[in-house]
């Protein structure tokens, strides 16, 4: 797969969104929603590249689960969790497909940090089917994305969101209205982000 050489290759050099950490939209979020080891114990990071926020779940003491389609992210992402002495769980597979070896849900927690507004046409619905696949009733979806009006949006932004790569308003909700409810969470206006929290009915 090309995108995944590409990946590969920036995982090796310098990926921009690496230097980040673990997100604190996550922290706060799950503060927030008091989303604890005991009461949602297994989560999975979709598109976890090197693991910070699977690192730091590990930490709370959650079964956390990382699955990126970059080899060369998830051996980084192993050694991350080596060097914070945890054992979370990764896996090399692609989310839009209609199965992943060794990743079995359901889980209690899924997050995403800017995979499925990466992804296109059929790709983006490919990888709603596989978060309701692994999920359950009661299972919440925090999704953090660029968004936008796509006529609003420059062509090319290094700054915030494009019309390269975002979420429209109401293309949730046309992704998983059947099966989950859609909030707003938090907005990051100045970069033309939001995060969303999707409960599953």
């Amino acid at each position: 797969m090309v995108k995944s050489v590409i990946y590969d290759w920036m995982y090796r050099t310098w990926a921009p969104w690496d230097s980040v950490g673990f997100r604190q939209d996550l922290v706060d979020f799950i503060s927030d929603r008091d989303i604890t080891a005991d009461r949602f114990p297994r989560t999975v990071d979709l598109g976890c590249g090197t693991g910070a926020n699977v690192v730091y779940l590990a930490q709370q003491g959650h079964d956390s689960w990382g699955v990126d389609f970059s080899p060369v992210a998830i051996m980084k992402a192993e050694e991350r969790a080596a060097s914070a002495e945890v054992s979370p769980n990764f896996v090399v597979g692609d989310l839009t497909a209609g199965s992943i070896d060794d990743l079995e849900g359901p889980f209690d927690l899924l997050i995403d940090f800017g995979t499925l507004d990466d992804l296109k046409g059929e790709a983006r619905k490919a990888m709603a089917d596989t978060v309701t696949r692994l999920s359950r009733p009661g299972s919440i979806f925090l999704e953090y994305c660029f968004y936008g009006v796509t006529e609003e949006l420059p062509w090319i932004s290094f700054k915030g969101t494009s019309r390269m790569s975002h979420i429209a308003p109401g293309e949730l909700e046309a992704l998983f209205g059947d099966e989950w409810d859609v909030n707003l969470f938090r907005e990051h206006s100045d970069w033309r982000i939001a995060i969303f929290e999707l409960n599953r009915r």
